[in-house]
């Protein structure tokens, strides 16, 4: 790794553009649903990205200035928040695409962008295909559509690791390069919106640059340095006013280690699932014989499991033999550990120290791709290396099938004539839990035992002949294709279900009502704090429940004091919705809802109901009520103080003529408190202060006024500044390194 790698060999543009369709095609097929017009809803994508990048379009749309999102909580800051990606290159294409196409044009880029980076590190198209084909089925990448952030972050990482190594170089115009793609590279990864995932791409880029001895070292640690610096600046419009944002946020202030996201770490046991995910029984079942806990210990939060499969495991482990596959495979090992967290001694330490290891089940996205990688140059050694590398590839691939046939049969073993002792292995490794009989995990585990059995033997055979120099090469390379695509279309069927083109549009009859009777106010979900209501709401709801917060911005509705579904919510705003959600309902939870501007309420809660409020609808065990004498948005106080007219108001301003008979009066704002709202009264700058929890008001003199609100977040305007001199410093990097 001291030396930049040789360029690739040219090949014919016929050859390279043949494996690249291949790639896309099979990536077709695999998301074929949502090609026709099906949608994206499970997890995350149902209730926060699908919304939230609605809401970004209807703001484009709008010709507004996304930097603040009135349909939730009574209002955030946006474009402030890296979830919201507003500042993402490809985000303006939601004016034309849909959310779930937008998520679709992410994953066919980062396979486009992975299959260039293994090409960029030497290797042929048709071991760059395969790499790719991995990586498409790979357990991780079957829930990457469903994060439409961590798609985003992840796409050019590979990029600039694949350029890390040309950093040790002792040509300049080779090192200026490389610094001008990381620098792009990972400055367009931290306007994705997922810091985490950039940060943990920065790690493995410097540990690849840094594996080195000597000057070539030091011009290598130098080179990513700056690289990471030119990066963070590119993305300044993102990470000035995030930081801002976060400082005051519920994430930034009460998240602890040991109560977040270390929760979500990987048992050193599950490793094993990478052979085969239903080693925990099935990942997608909700009866019984779901004998897991899932991926992390804190369920599936984000990838609903590791798998690879065999025979890419193979071909990673046969990439040792060459020094990219070795560097591969030391970075899968790096992040594998480091998933681990709080089994790691020390972790909640440095958890608390160091944010990015807040996040171990995160670093399984770096594990993927490069054990993906790795069995990229694995089928590179195999197939087209050198005459004896050649032959002690396909040997160390041999032995790595006998061992693990060994292994797999002595499972089969168990699973014929041992049953208890089965389960009770499974189980004291952490691989199971619950009531699974015996019985059933054996019959679930026997067929894929005696499967991954006979394919690993007959691996193994056919490496023996090809090492003789008795069987085609060709002909082994189309047996294992046959048997990797076979056992991953098993793998992958029902990872990523599509919903209905319509799923966003459709009005159930909930829906219907509520949009026709909210008026001017706003919706409260009485219930969405508690696990067993949402389950049964979507359930009934067949899947996806259109109310749920913050689904239904939508369709249009606009939420107050709902239980935020991000960290990033400003501390107050959480207070308040945690204890709004903790009160029975009731006249004071009434009371509160009415300062909120609310005027309809789904609750399971039965009658009888505070005064004041009208029972309007009833759809199985919820009923929607409409909240009479509800605030307005804006309103003077006391009642019967003065008089309001809305001259303009629009996501991140409005004007308004006021007119106040008392000596002072107070202005409520049913809108979030933000130290960026400014309001000026006639031209001159008016205080805003918090009230009624998280709202904000003003104090107004007696007599006719108009008083313009505004949200100016000076960070953006700091930060572009910022954006735009790296850009600048980029750009003469780059001139310089093409300098001959």
């Amino acid at each position: 790794m001291t030396r930049a790698p040789e360029e690739p060999p040219r090949l014919r543009t016929r050859s390279y553009a043949w494996a690249l369709a291949a790639v896309l095609a099979a990536a077709a097929i695999r998301f074929a649903p949502f090609l026709a017009g099906g949608t994206l809803y499970r997890r995350d994508a149902g209730f926060f990205f699908i919304p939230w990048r609605l809401v970004l379009a209807r703001l484009f749309g709008a010709g507004e200035i996304p930097v603040w999102n009135e349909w939730m909580s009574a209002g955030r800051p946006f474009a402030a928040d890296p979830n919201a990606a507003v500042f993402w290159p490809l985000s303006p294409l939601l004016l034309v695409l849909s959310p779930t196409a937008l998520a679709f044009v992410a994953i066919f880029l980062v396979l486009a962008v992975f299959f260039l980076s293994l090409r960029r590190i030497g290797l042929s198209p048709q071991a760059c295909a395969a790499g790719t084909l991995v990586l498409l089925f790979s357990g991780v990448a079957q829930s990457l559509p469903v994060y439409a952030t961590t798609c985003a972050a992840v796409l050019p990482l590979a990029f600039a690791l694949a350029e890390a190594p040309r950093l040790a170089s002792g040509d300049a115009a080779a090192r200026g390069r490389a610094r001008t793609f990381a620098a792009l590279a990972f400055g367009l990864s931290a306007l994705g919106g997922e810091p985490a995932v950039t940060l943990m791409g920065a790690a493995a880029f410097f540990a690849v640059a840094a594996f080195g001895r000597g000057q070539a070292r030091g011009r290598a640690i130098a080179g990513a340095l700056l690289a990471l610096g030119l990066g963070a600046g590119l993305a300044a419009v993102q990470i000035c006013p995030a930081v801002l944002e976060l400082s005051r946020s519920a994430r930034g202030i009460e998240m602890r280690p040991e109560h977040g996201a270390l929760f979500r770490s990987v048992r050193p046991s599950r490793v094993l699932t990478l052979l085969e995910p239903r080693l925990t029984g099935d990942p997608q079942s909700d009866t019984p014989l779901d004998w897991g806990r899932g991926t992390f210990d804190a369920g599936s939060p984000y990838f609903e499991d590791l798998a690879l499969g065999l025979i890419p495991l193979l071909f990673a482990a046969a990439a040792w033999r060459d020094r990219r596959g070795r560097a591969a495979l030391l970075l899968a090992l790096g992040g594998g550990v480091l998933s681990f967290g709080r089994f790691l001694p020390g972790a909640s330490f440095l958890a608390a120290a160091v944010s990015v290891l807040r996040y171990p089940e995160k670093w399984w996205l770096l594990v993927t791709f490069a054990l993906a990688a790795a069995a990229a140059v694995g089928v590179d050694v195999v197939f087209s290396g050198e005459e004896g590398v050649r032959r002690k590839a396909v040997d160390l691939l041999r032995r790595g099938a006998i061992g693990m046939a060994l292994f797999c049969g002595a499972l089969l073993a168990l699973a014929l004539g041992a049953e208890d002792l089965l389960r009770k292995g499974i189980w004291a490794l952490g691989l199971g839990a619950g009531p699974a009989s015996s019985a059933a995990v054996a019959a679930t585990l026997r067929p894929l035992l005696l499967l991954g059995s006979l394919t690993l033997v007959l691996v193994a055979a056919l490496a023996w002949f090809v090492a003789r120099n008795r069987l085609p090469a060709s002909f082994f390379a189309a047996i294992l294709s046959f048997l990797f695509l076979t056992d991953a279309a098993r793998r992958v069927a029902g990872t990523c279900p599509a919903g209905p083109p319509d799923l966003y549009r459709r009005e159930t009859p909930e829906v219907a009502l509520v949009r026709a009777r909210i008026g001017a106010g706003r919706f409260y979900d009485d219930g969405a704090a508690a696990a067993s209501t949402v389950a049964r709401r979507t359930r009934e709801a067949g899947g996806f429940d259109p109310l749920l917060p913050a689904a239904g911005v939508a369709f249009g509705i606009r939420y107050a004091g709902e239980n935020d579904v991000d960290r990033m919510t400003a501390d107050p705003s959480a207070r308040f919705a945690r204890a709004l959600a903790g009160l029975r309902w009731g006249t004071e939870k009434v009371a509160r809802l009415r300062k909120l501007g609310v005027t309809l309420v789904r609750t399971a809660e039965m009658p009888p109901d505070p005064p004041g409020v009208v029972e309007i609808g009833r759809f199985g065990e919820d009923r929607i009520l409409r909240i009479e004498g509800a605030r307005a948005e804006f309103s003077v106080l006391p009642a019967g103080g003065g008089t309001v007219t809305v001259e303009e108001s629009r996501a991140s301003r409005a004007r308004l003529r006021v007119r106040v008979g008392l000596p002072v009066a107070v202005l409520s704002v049913a809108r979030t408190f933000d130290p960026n709202w400014h309001a000026r009264l006639d031209g001159a700058d008016l205080a805003i202060r918090p009230a009624d929890g998280y709202m904000m008001a003003v104090d107004v003199p007696g007599g006719d006024h108009e008083i313009a609100l505004a949200y100016e977040n000076p960070t953006f305007f700091a930060g572009g500044a910022l954006s735009f001199a790296s850009l600048l410093a980029v750009a003469l990097v780059a001139r310089r390194g093409a300098r001959p």
